[in-house]
């Protein structure tokens, strides 16, 4: 049996089964492969609570995280938390606030004109050109078998409210947002009988069955160090199996002909547990290289739903542009909380997945940003911005405020820090350069 460094075990059925990064199987050493996934939640921030707390000293590592980052703190080596940076790009043009900040929040590009309706009544078209996470798939994702990710968690608009990644000028990657979709996506080899894998899920059985004689035979060629790694993966990869199994018999069947039941993804009280599974499924996906480029939403920037899950009875939305002192405003302090717990969920799947002489976190940047800071006021200067993960090479533990550099400077910063060659990204007219100091 002759392995490759990413080895993929496929059944007869047409499952496959993605491996692990396995130093025994590596006939010389690769460095292992960088990666880029954009998160987005709407509508700003309660900044009360979001930015840090400079000291005294002037050092950019002396600060004390705020409230709603209090689960990032061990994780502060991690982070590199912005300031100051302004998104000019949404400041004019077709549509409204939020849709110019979600449309340009990834591409640095103004909107088209358009009939989407907005929530003041304005319309607007698609983003103007693509976004950094597609301007990556060909920097970063030669050898992955999916060339990007897009998932939702109840991302339910379909217009330029709904989406994150642009492929280019109106050219939309809606976001998926049902993990069952998303598993037959990454676990279902292209083409295969899609009729087996039906089969497979209404008698419970696991994509690892198809494969057991060949795991046999690999386990055998590995170092004691490389079969734990390998168990550990093929047990997440059971798990996951399990959790989406188990977690569908208990809510509606789908309408699709031969389609296993699945989660009430469009249900704002199955958020949670709809976030779980998609992360879940994105940290395999990531750690079996089968994409190096993704994005996750939560929910759109028109976001009219509340978050039962978390008490949050009111309007996410309405909740946003209540007054800075509005004991209301609170419940927006949770929403990013909750967020913010997310991100270290990511973090820690990525950071359990050992690869070269560190974890895929290592070799992943994480991007956190909305469409405007601030929801009450519709503002889109000083960016609720944070970076996490190692893939660019900057130094984390660090606080970086800018005064008023477009936020285009810091997608440039990224784009060339994981390979990209450019010197200038998005609007030329809303990019003044790398930033400097990173």
């Amino acid at each position: 049996m002759k392995l490759s460094r990413r080895h993929v075990l496929r059944s007869a059925a047409g499952l496959a089964v993605t491996l692990p990064f396995l130093p025994s199987l590596a006939r010389a050493a690769t460095p292992p492969p960088r990666r880029f996934i954009g998160l987005y939640s709407p509508n700003g921030v309660n900044t009360k609570y979001w930015f840090p707390t400079k000291g005294g000293s002037g050092l950019d590592t002396d600060f004390t995280l705020n409230r709603t980052h209090a689960a990032l703190q061990p994780w502060k080596s991690n982070v590199l938390w912005f300031g100051g940076l302004d998104m000019k790009v949404a400041l004019q043009g077709q549509g409204e606030q939020h849709q110019r900040g979600l449309g340009g929040l990834m591409t640095g590009r103004k909107i088209l004109a358009g009939q989407f309706v907005g929530n003041d009544g304005t319309t607007a078209g698609w983003a103007s050109g693509a976004s950094i996470d597609q301007l990556l798939v060909p920097v970063l994702g030669m050898g992955s078998r999916l060339a990007s990710l897009q998932l939702g968690v109840k991302a339910s608009e379909r217009d330029v409210s709904g989406v994150l990644s642009y492929a280019g000028a109106s050219q939309p990657l809606l976001p998926q947002n049902d993990p069952v979709l998303v598993f037959d996506r990454l676990f279902t080899t292209s083409g295969g009988p899609v009729d087996e894998m039906e089969r497979l899920r209404r008698r419970r059985a696991s994509v690892l069955d198809g494969v057991r004689e060949q795991l046999g035979t690999l386990r055998s060629r590995l170092s004691t160090a490389d079969r734990g790694v390998l168990d550990a993966h093929l047990t997440q990869v059971r798990d996951l199996e399990t959790r989406l199994t188990a977690t569908s018999t208990t809510v509606g069947t789908c309408n699709a002909p031969l389609r296993p039941t699945q989660m009430e993804v469009d249900s704002p009280a199955r958020m949670g547990d709809v976030s779980k599974v998609q992360l879940e499924l994105l940290s395999l996906a990531l750690s079996c290289d089968l994409t190096r480029c993704a994005t996750v939403m939560y929910s759109d920037a028109k976001n009219h739903t509340t978050l039962p899950f978390l008490n949050v009875y009111q309007d996410v939305h309405n909740v946003s542009h209540m007054g800075d002192d509005d004991p209301a405003r609170e419940a927006l302090y949770t929403r990013d909380a909750w967020q913010v717990d997310q991100l270290v969920t990511l973090m820690q799947k990525l950071s359990s997945s050992p690869e070269g002489d560190g974890t895929v976190l290592d070799h992943t940047t994480i991007f956190w940003g909305s469409d405007v800071s601030r929801g009450n006021t519709h503002a889109h200067d000083d960016m609720p911005f944070l970076v996490a993960g190692g893939g660019t090479g900057w130094k984390g533990g660090r606080y970086l405020r800018f005064n008023g550099r477009p936020h285009n400077d810091l997608l440039l910063s990224m784009f060339t820090a994981l390979g990209g060659s450019a010197t200038s990204f998005g609007d030329a007219e809303f990019c003044t350069g790398a930033l400097s100091g990173l």
